[in-house]
């Protein structure tokens, strides 16, 4: 722990009323505690190794770095925060007293992968711990036992690839809130409630699905870059048209480009609503393509690799050749403006759809990507939708991705589908009456060959086309 930190910890402590004395973690009375090992042995060592080194016994003066130590438990009132969970380890920890609903603090991020778990106790109806870094929205903890519920082995992460640090970096002080909340009421739950969490470093590495690769898509030549958000050139079959971000506090964007009359995917990057929970979202990105009416968007922003979040495909509003004009704008998702933040950033980028195998009405792209590697399309399988199942082997000793979906089926009732591979159910597609199911991904990694299976298991189809299609490394 450097110096600023430590002023940092002790100045919270000084100004706020709910903190303990006895929540500085271990870790800090440990690093201070080494720290002055380090010095000690560093005046000792330099005497001996002078002595080593005129007795001609050291040949190389170049240290062994220590073990890295696990960080300590911390445990208050018969709670405890893990010092580690999995691979993450605690930076920072909180216990708060029975009844307190809320708390503020100051805390210097030194790495720009941490991940936040924590648990939580409230009687009465659904309650949840809503996190805040320097007002940008982190999560919900949900208390209780239901499938919504965290525990300390559940949480959510800040990656490297954040859009959060491009507002607030690393090494730069911010403030942490987290207020324990009723979901029916949105007012803070006090009486027999209990809030303890801790914020850990994790792995810059995304996760992996069933032992799929994961990993953050490199940069390519030819990628659109402004202030730490990227386009790149090619995400899977697809190929940047155009893309521009705006400078902070615009809300607007400008551009044009060229159509070569195939269909475009949008993407757009937008922070509006950073500081947002749940469905209550006030800010949606307005984009016109061409003539024609606009298309809306909700505002978010994912990543600074800002293909990875939400996209719209739409046909080419122009034949090949003529110029398109784009205009991407912030806008009131209710029609009352509240306050644009003046660190909103906006970003919006066209691409041209890649090549796509029609079945049914329904598209599957010849090269995708998935968790930042591309595949393409090896083998499909099709049924019709009465059949209720369709299934293939999947190949052996590879990664490789299933697709799986269908067009509508009828008027069955409300559909619900399940992927199997193996004896695992590991997707689940639901589709109404009106609408297909669309088409799923699931991402696997290299094992022995196995069944992969898509069953209708709600609804009886009475029209429609089962899909089944392997993905292999491109």
């Amino acid at each position: 722990m450097n110096l600023q930190d430590l002023r940092d910890e002790l100045a919270t402590r000084a100004t706020s009323a709910d903190q303990h004395s006895g929540d500085l973690l271990p870790g800090v009375r440990q690093k201070i505690r080494r720290t002055k090992q380090r010095r000690t042995f560093t005046a000792l060592g330099v005497v001996a190794v002078l002595a080593a080194v005129a007795a001609g016994l050291v040949p190389n003066l170049s240290p062994t770095p220590p073990a890295d130590t696990p960080p300590e438990d911390y445990t208050r009132d018969g709670l405890t925060v893990p010092g580690t969970v999995g691979s993450d380890k605690l930076l920072k920890a909180w216990i708060g007293d029975r009844g307190q609903s809320s708390l503020t603090f100051a805390w210097t991020p030194t790495t720009n992968s941490i991940t936040f778990h924590a648990d939580c106790e409230a009687a009465g109806g659904m309650s949840t711990i809503r996190f805040r870094i320097n007002g940008w929205y982190v999560g919900d903890a949900s208390c209780g036992t239901g499938p919504e519920a965290w525990a300390m082995a559940s949480g959510v992460t800040f990656a490297p690839d954040s859009a959060f640090w491009l507002v607030s970096p690393v090494g730069k002080p911010a403030q942490v809130s987290a207020e324990l909340i009723d979901l029916e009421t949105q007012r803070p739950v006090g009486k027999d409630s209990r809030i303890w969490f801790g914020i850990y470093s994790t792995p810059s590495e995304p996760p992996s699905s069933n032992g799929a690769p994961a990993r953050m898509a490199p940069v390519d030549a030819g990628a659109y870059q402004k202030d730490g958000v990227v386009y790149r050139k090619t995400v899977g079959g697809d190929t940047l048209a155009a893309a521009k971000v705006a400078d902070p506090g615009r809300n607007e964007v400008r551009f044009s480009f060229t159509a070569t009359g195939v269909k475009l995917v949008l993407h757009d990057f937008c922070t509006a609503n950073a500081g947002s929970a749940g469905d209550n979202l006030p800010y949606t990105v307005e984009m016109r393509v061409g003539p024609g009416q606009p298309f809306k968007s909700t505002c978010e922003a994912s990543s600074t690799d800002a293909v990875k979040g939400s996209s719209l495909t739409i046909a080419s509003p122009v034949p090949a050749g003529q110029r398109v004009d784009v205009v991407a704008t912030v806008m009131p998702t209710h029609g009352v403006r509240p306050p644009i933040p003046p660190d909103v950033r906006l970003g919006l980028g066209v691409y041209f759809q890649g090549t796509q195998r029609v079945i049914d009405g329904m598209e599957l792209p010849e090269q995708t990507e998935v968790a930042g590697y591309r595949y393409r399309l090896a083998e499909v399988k099709t049924a019709p939708g009465p059949d209720r199942r369709l299934a293939t082997d999947t190949p052996a000793d590879q990664p490789y991705v299933v697709a799986y979906g269908g067009s509508p089926l009828g008027t069955g009732g409300g559909f619900r589908a399940s992927l199997t591979v193996g004896k695992t159910e590991t997707g689940v597609g639901v589709a109404s009456d009106a609408g297909g199911m669309g088409i799923g991904w699931d991402a696997h990694g290299a094992g022995p060959s196995e069944r992969a299976t898509l069953t209708i298991a709600e609804g009886k189809p009475t029209k429609g086309t089962l899909i089944l299609a392997i993905y292999l490394p491109d």
